[in-house]
């Protein structure tokens, strides 16, 4: 559907925004699927690799030490402040920040406000929750006045993550129950462009700031996450061959979207340093920067290669099962953690002379 604002008595929606979905122009990372949606609607020029450049999501991987955890994959850790991807994402595009992060004093009404005056200007809003766990999508209109949203969600076609929502025309969800999700803790947009966009100094800053070996609270970063994450692959006691369905399709989820997350990051990062390095052949750091992180990347193809393929399927639970499948996972983990660290040096000779 082509752009187009329609409004009527307390009801503004932009149609024409591009849809928000896993596998969305090639990637499977929500944060920067929504800022190319949102910029692109907005006739900004975006492409997907540099959405997850520019808001360091693409450089990172976490481990939780303590348990087999489905939100290693968040994108609030990346850096140690959690909300410094989405002030990044803005930023980038030389605009200013405003984030609003919901907090036990917020008021809906605080939300309906800003989402209808972004609205009501033609600008998609970019949100977390709405509908199912808080990843980001896309508001792309109101109808009651605010109490009615509509737009794009990762999780919109999950029936058991979107049980009570309805379909626009357009293929937009159809929403009153938003603020009651738990989920829905933060909103933002594009604004007017008052900046620059980031320097490639900046994106190195804070990718090396990313790809910084650290602990927080429970959470191994970086190099320490992938040491975290061989470390539960390679525990035996953690896979006995009776173990129940659950428990292992827990154990599937959480290597899955570790690949995931390297494997859309490190490709995409690839992708950014070897445009650079096509525009500035004189910067040979470029080219090696690029070549690491297709190394990394393609360390996790290998791991798909021996799970027996990207599904999430009985097939691959089985695989995972298997201790001799595990051992050579665990070899690919320390092949990317390698990569990795090889990148981050160069990254440091980069910064040093930008």
């Amino acid at each position: 559907m082509e752009n187009k604002r329609h409004a009527s008595k307390g009801s503004v929606v932009l149609y024409g925004v591009p849809k928000v979905h896993y596998g969305a122009f090639g990637g499977c990372t929500p944060l920067p699927i929504a800022m190319k949606s949102a910029a692109n609607y907005m006739g900004m020029e975006l492409e997907y690799d540099e959405a997850i450049v520019y808001s360091g999501t693409a450089f990172r991987i976490t481990w939780n030490q303590t348990c087999w955890d489905g939100g290693n994959v968040g994108d609030i850790f990346s850096f140690d402040d959690p909300t410094k991807v989405f002030r990044l994402a803005i930023e980038s595009m030389g605009c200013e920040n405003n984030y609003i992060k919901r907090t036990e004093s917020t008021k809906k009404s605080e939300f309906i406000d800003f989402i209808k005056s972004k609205i009501d200007m033609g600008i998609p809003v970019m949100a977390r929750g709405i509908i199912g766990p808080p990843e980001m999508g896309v508001i792309a209109g109101y109808r009651d006045n605010g109490e009615t949203l509509l737009g794009w969600n990762v999780f919109q076609e999950y029936q058991d993550m979107a049980p009570n929502i309805s379909f626009d025309e357009s293929g937009y969800y159809v929403t009153i129950h938003w603020w009651e999700n738990p989920d829905t803790n933060g909103i933002m947009s594009f604004s007017e462009v008052t900046g620059k966009r980031f320097s490639i100094k900046t994106v190195v800053e804070n990718a090396i700031e990313v790809m910084t070996p650290r602990i927080q609270g429970d959470y191994a970063k970086a190099e320490y996450a992938y040491d975290a994450w061989k470390k539960a692959i390679l525990d035996e006691r953690e896979f006995s061959q009776d173990m129940i369905s659950p428990l292992l399709v827990e154990r599937l989820m959480c290597q899955g979207d570790a690949m995931d997350t390297i494997a859309d990051g490190r490709h995409n990062a690839h992708t950014f340093f070897k445009k650079l390095a096509e525009e500035e052949p004189s910067w040979p750091l470029y080219g090696q920067i690029a070549d690491e992180f297709a190394a990394t990347a393609n360390g996790v193809h290998k791991m798909f290669e021996v799970l027996g393929g990207w599904e999430r399927g009985e097939a691959q639970m089985k695989s995972l099962q298997k201790p001799e499948v595990r051992r050579k996972l665990g070899e690919l983990i320390d092949v990317c953690k390698a990569a990795d660290e090889r990148a981050l040096t160069l990254l440091v000779k980069l910064a040093d002379i930008l």
